[in-house]
């Protein structure tokens, strides 16, 4: 809870501050989608000179990223030149909106998933948390209201406290869980139904789980476990690194023996283990999209040639500038995207077309993009001249080979690989439904089973972090001092440290408290009550989050299985991202709609012919949904006040 603002209750800035915040991070990072938001992003990819037009992002990486032990060595051109590069070449690439395609994309899924968790450390870090005293006690790990105090105490004691260093040293002493205190035995639980929470949501009940789940499972087919493991068994740290670099980056073609020999220069050489992987799981991904487009385009009476060719016009060869003057006019006329293609084209009218050939027209659209986005993908990480994602392998390797030498010496590698595989397995075979034996319905994966699955191999990262702080002491040194100044982040400005160990004090921003007072304070009195009725609508639903996220985690850890939808407000938040993403009109002349519409289906659902089947029925998935996460407010009138100020604030260019 953030301090009471003038003129604001305590409850009404902290409200205002979640409300800031949760937009602008989301806002950076759609941004990311547009050419040249990287060339003005600041340190490390520029100079400190030019204001970053990603505040929060840039703040968060500036503090905890590139700080990290090894990636603190990098080379300089890492950021400057190949990941930039890569970021950049990647926006110019222009990938599909999900408002063309009519369903919420991977991409979509994925970055309003990582918006809903980081906006809850930038939110931290930017407004600092509030010391309180702590006094330990014993806590139930079986008991949800222990173990929502044990977070909240912990929380406390690794900021304020020295948890850090005790939790570094029982470590050391011990791989047994059980032998830690029990306020750390209530962290770990919390942390574990809260990942299995977030699993299940990715998996299961997100628009993308099936998606996501298939494609994980094609990379760990590719992935040449044996060989691995084989590798890492190797004594001498120097061999095992050249061998396992070659099995990893080694490119054997004709290309790459020309280029080495001087007889040709920037020839594609081909791809490696990575870009292979890379490149095998988008080509299946897009084959299935193919054939699923080839078998509208064999079906004379479903699509005419002509609309199928104005489509593909528009996919292949339309310019950014043509494809956003299309989104505007189906947004702001009611008209579907497939509609606007064709009133704007030489070619076929959407009256022409019958409803059901309009929503095969839809489909074509959206698989015809699909199909483009992958061979996009592959051509900017897997065939680009020169390959920057070998470069940037190459160097992180050389950055951590110190710590890869230390963790080398402290743990068998070769065992931490085949518990990864075993881990990696045991979630793919677990996330799918399971046939009923009796001849009903599929069973569907449950939260508290992605719990059961955490606890299963849970002793194989207690065991490699024991061995590590057993055995690994200048490893431990890094990590520990790494880790003193990431939590030091989170203090309120004045508030000192308790641990012996760390002597400076972070840099938490009350100024942006009392600048948004100074704001707020500064407004007439009719806009004042407007932003304080959103603000106090805005508290409530807050408050509703939190105590339906803790109901949840009662319900999970109590084993009642009578929720399907895990704890964790952040999942309400990405959630909200979804529901709130705007999506072209379903006929020729409707609406604009929204992911919250459930008749948006998401790439990997089943439709009537079959295609493609997805975990659980679409009015299921609604039911899920709309029984967890509650209603989100409207804020028009605060974002449009304070948001740009905000950004001022936070120093953004």
């Amino acid at each position: 809870m953030t301090e009471p603002t003038a003129g604001l209750t305590a409850e009404q800035s902290h409200a205002l501050f979640d409300i800031l915040t949760h937009k602008e991070t989301y806002a950076e990072i759609e941004a990311f989608k547009l050419p040249g938001a990287i060339r003005t992003y600041g340190p490390p990819f520029q100079d400190a000179a030019t204001p970053s037009t990603s505040p929060v992002l840039q703040t968060l990486v500036s503090k905890f990223a590139l700080p990290l032990p090894g990636l603190r060595d990098v080379n300089p051109d890492f950021w400057r030149v190949q990941v930039e590069d890569l970021i950049q070449e990647l926006a110019e690439a222009e990938l599909s909106e999900s408002y063309d395609k009519g369903v919420l994309g991977v991409r979509k899924t994925l970055a309003t998933a990582i918006s809903a968790l980081i906006e809850y450390p930038a939110r931290g870090c930017l407004g600092g948390v509030e010391k309180r005293e702590v006094k330990r006690r014993e806590y139930d790990v079986n008991n949800a209201e222990d173990v929502l105090a044990a977070w909240d105490d912990c929380l406390q004691e690794l900021v304020y406290g020295d948890l850090v260093d005790e939790l570094v040293e029982k470590t050391a002493e011990t791989d047994d869980l059980t032998q830690h205190s029990t306020l750390v035995q209530g962290m770990h639980e919390f942390i574990v139904v809260n990942l299995a929470s977030l699993m299940h949501y990715t998996l299961i009940l997100s628009p993308e789980g099936p998606t996501l789940l298939r494609m994980m499972e094609n990379a760990n087919r590719l992935i040449p476990y044996v060989v691995v493991r084989q590798t890492l068994k190797i004594g001498n740290v120097a061999t095992m690194l050249s061998a396992m670099m070659r099995v990893i980056l080694a490119k054997v073609s004709m290309a790459s023996m020309t280029n080495w020999m001087g007889l040709s220069t920037g020839a594609d050489e081909g791809m490696n283990l990575l870009e292979q992987i890379i490149s095998q799981v988008l080509a299946w991904d897009k084959r299935d999209l193919r054939q699923r487009a080839d078998k509208i385009e064999k079906d004379k009476s479903a699509l005419p040639k002509d609309v199928r060719d104005a489509l593909m016009e528009w996919v292949t060869n339309a310019s950014r500038e043509e494809h956003e003057e299309c989104r505007r006019m189906s947004r702001e006329q009611d008209m579907s995207i497939v509609a606007v293609i064709l009133l704007l084209s030489s070619g076929p009218s959407v009256d022409d077309l019958t409803e059901a050939q309009h929503a095969k027209a839809l489909e074509y659209l959206s698989l015809r993009l699909g199909v483009r986005d992958r061979e996009e993908i592959v051509r900017v990480i897997c065939h680009r001249t020169p390959d920057h994602l070998t470069t940037l392998i190459n160097q992180c390797v050389t950055a951590y080979t110190p710590m890869i030498r230390q963790v080398h010496q402290a743990v068998n590698l070769s065992d931490t690989m085949w518990d990864f595989e075993r881990f990696v397995s045991d979630m793919l075979k677990m996330s799918k439904p399971a046939p009923d034996k009796k001849g009903g319905e599929a069973r569907v994966p449950t939260v508290e089973d992605y719990v059961d699955l955490l606890h299963r191999h849970q002793q194989s990262t207690h065991k490699f972090l024991h061995q590590i702080a057993k055995n690994g002491k200048e490893v431990v040194t890094w990590w520990r001092d790494y880790l003193h100044k990431a939590v030091s982040q989170f203090r309120k400005d004045g508030a000192q440290p308790t641990s012996s160990t760390e002597s400076s004090t972070s840099k938490n921003n009350n100024n942006i408290h009392q600048s948004l007072a100074s704001i707020f304070a500064s407004l007439p009195p009719t806009e004042q009550s407007e932003i304080r009725t959103e603000l106090n609508s805005h508290a409530t639903y807050l408050s509703n989050l939190h105590a339906a996220s803790a109901a949840r985690i009662t319900s999970v850890i109590d084993r009642t299985h009578s929720t399907p939808y895990g704890p964790g407000a952040y999942l309400a938040r990405w959630q909200n991202l979804l529901d709130t993403t705007l999506i072209t009109p379903a006929k020729a002349d409707g609406p604009v709609r929204r992911g919250a519409n459930r008749g948006v289906k998401a790439e990997g659902r089943k439709d009537v012919e079959g295609n493609e089947a997805g975990f659980m029925a679409q009015g299921e998935v609604e039911k899920v949904v709309d029984e967890g996460i509650p209603e989100a407010p409207a804020v028009e009138r605060t974002l449009e006040v304070f948001g740009a100020r905000f950004r001022e604030i936070l120093g953004g260019g």
